[in-house]
């Protein structure tokens, strides 16, 4: 096990290495794939919870760029990695940084605007994204609904939101205005075609912006 100060490292099975990079989901990297745990019959899973997830603790605002860099100890020769949402940015970061550790690479819905900016649909996602974020409403329920909406999160919001809901939208609030809004990321797409190793996007087919990127 890899013991990264600050940053708790869930590890299941025995295998080719596998590196899990979570989104949002405050329960950290075991929470978020815990559907993908059969796999560790086959492979040697490695999930990270990010700082202010799970059981790691915050490290100043989330960044996409210092969290790859506070991980770079899990990415060992042959890692594959897998990145979803916020978390596929620091995949990109880890990917382009060290192209010769990596095996292959899956990046789901990542909001990486950088790879098309001249692109008006991705423009505008990437504006309304920024918006929400460093700018959010005072009601944090509508905030919840606007960000479902944004990320093709098919789940109704009941009006009135039940309490236990407004908990979750009130916690959210606090959180999303100390994350560094992803628009702020540059990759350098050639540095990965050039590394010649397998890279799979997954989307859900219902966001226009994350089928343009």
């Amino acid at each position: 096990m890899t013991d990264i100060e600050g940053v708790h490292v869930t590890e299941w099975g025995a295998g080719p290495r596998v590196l899990f990079i979570h989104g949002g989901t405050p329960g950290g990297g075991a929470a978020a794939f815990s559907h993908q745990e059969s796999l560790k019959e086959r492979w040697h899973l490695v999930l990270p919870d990010r700082p202010a997830h799970g059981l790691s603790p915050r490290q100043g605002d989330e960044d996409f760029e210092r969290d790859a860099l506070l991980l770079t100890p899990l990415l060992e020769p042959g890692t594959h990695l897998v990145g979803q949402s916020y978390g596929g940015m620091v995949a990109l970061y880890l990917a382009t940084a060290h192209p010769e550790l990596v095996a292959s690479l899956v990046l789901i819905e990542p909001p990486a605007f950088c790879f098309a900016p001249d692109d008006p649909v991705v423009r505008d996602m990437a504006a309304k994204n920024r918006e929400l974020f460093t700018n959010p409403p005072d009601d944090p329920v509508v905030m919840m609904r606007s960000v479902f909406a944004m990320l093709g999160i098919g789940v109704e919001i009941p009006d009135p939101a039940p309490d236990f809901f407004v908990d979750i939208a009130k916690a959210f609030a606090a959180e999303v205005v100390q994350v560094r809004v992803p628009d702020e990321a540059t990759v350098d797409a050639s540095i990965l075609a050039a590394a010649g190793f397998p890279v799979l996007v997954l989307t859900s087919g219902r966001v226009p912006g994350f089928e343009h990127i």
